[in-house]
């Protein structure tokens, strides 16, 4: 079961304005309401809406997908969701499975104080732009990196400068905003750093995102990055073994 660390957050935000716009208090669920997070923690989708979840005081009942022991393969998950991908929500017997669709629903039925989530159609344009970036750009080059990376595959030049470029965009974007959609962390940040964070486990930030790093570098201080270091940390024992040749596709790499 994943759980809120509630105390945690409010007594670093006492200390930190950033986390002043926590929810105050965990969220009271219905039987109705009764949330199953399917995912892999080493999965940025999955860990962007763990952090958002945790942000919002929402406790999510956690149930692991193995993606490199090939559970998102099997017949069981198959009839949950249809895609085999992580992460999936099930709640009130509907299946959502797309991780962006996930934090919004989350924001839009419980982010009553707009912690993450602004109020105003501009407000929240500029942060689903940054929802729809991640989506179209940024996600689908850390998945191309990496799929290739655990297949024996070096991501390529014209990759990382891909994946570089695509940092360019952002760091323009902090040049007029203190976070990627305004002046407060919003859910733009939690959805993008999630991405980042995974990536800059294998290309590291160019010399010219200086704003981008001092971004990066506030967002690690805050109390829900914690989920982020957790999924990273299981991230980077598979990125080990595939450079210790000890990486088989669908195994445990723990029986070794």
């Amino acid at each position: 079961m994943f759980r809120l660390n509630i105390i945690k957050n409010l007594t670093m935000a006492a200390r930190n304005p950033t986390l002043r716009t926590y929810s105050s208090k965990v969220k009271s669920l219905t039987i109705g309401d009764k949330l199953i997070l399917y995912g892999d923690e080493a999965s940025p989708p999955v860990r962007f809406v763990q952090m958002t979840a945790s942000i919002l005081g929402i406790n999510l009942d956690f149930r692991n997908v193995d993606l490199f022991g090939g559970e998102n393969k099997t017949e069981f998950y198959k009839n949950i969701n249809p895609l085999q991908k992580v992460p999936c929500l099930m709640t009130h017997a509907e299946v959502l499975v797309d991780s962006h669709a996930i934090a919004l629903y989350l924001c839009r039925r419980w982010d009553t104080e707009h912690v993450l989530y602004p109020p105003g159609d501009l407000a929240q344009a500029h942060c689903d732009e940054i929802l729809f970036y991640n989506a179209t750009t940024l996600f689908p080059i850390d998945s191309d990196i990496y799929t290739k990376f655990f297949a024996g595959i070096p991501a390529s030049k014209e990759r990382i400068d891909d994946w570089l470029k695509a940092l360019d965009f952002l760091e323009n974007r902090l040049k007029n905003y203190e976070w990627l959609a305004g002046d407060k962390m919003m859910l733009a940040d939690i959805c993008a750093v999630a991405t980042i964070s995974t990536v800059l486990c294998s290309i590291p930030l160019a010399d010219h995102h200086v704003k981008l790093r001092r971004w990066f570098n506030e967002i690690e201080q805050q109390p829900f990055y914690n989920i982020n270091k957790r999924g990273l940390e299981r991230l980077m024992k598979f990125v080990t073994a595939v450079k210790v040749g000890r990486f088989q596709p669908g195994g445990d790499i723990d029986q070794n």
